[in-house]
């Protein structure tokens, strides 16, 4: 009777980690920012459309912003842009 040798089994249960890319920094952005900002009320991108959409100013958008990344939430934020601003947007609607 002949044996064969056969190779022991790998298992898949332990695979290699994944390799991650390194983030890309924006070009110009302001203090280093990263291509993609993560808040509590949701990626920046798309707070920054909705803001848009709904009438806010570039300058009351970057107030937001500022705010956003000192930890504000967004409403505050937000109320807090009007008053300094003095100006609030017809189309605006709270955001939510």
């Amino acid at each position: 009777m002949a044996t064969t040798q056969t190779s022991p089994r790998v298992s898949n249960r332990f695979c290699a980690p994944v390799q991650r890319q390194p983030h890309h920094r924006v070009i110009g952005g302001p203090h280093g920012a990263t291509g993609f900002e993560l808040f509590a009320d949701g990626g920046w991108a798309s707070i920054k459309i909705r803001l848009e959409t709904r009438g806010w100013s570039p300058m009351q958008i970057e107030l937001i912003h500022d705010h956003l990344r000192q930890g504000w939430p967004l409403t505050m934020a937000v109320r807090q842009a009007a008053l300094v601003t003095g100006l609030c947007p017809l189309r605006s609607k709270p955001l939510g």
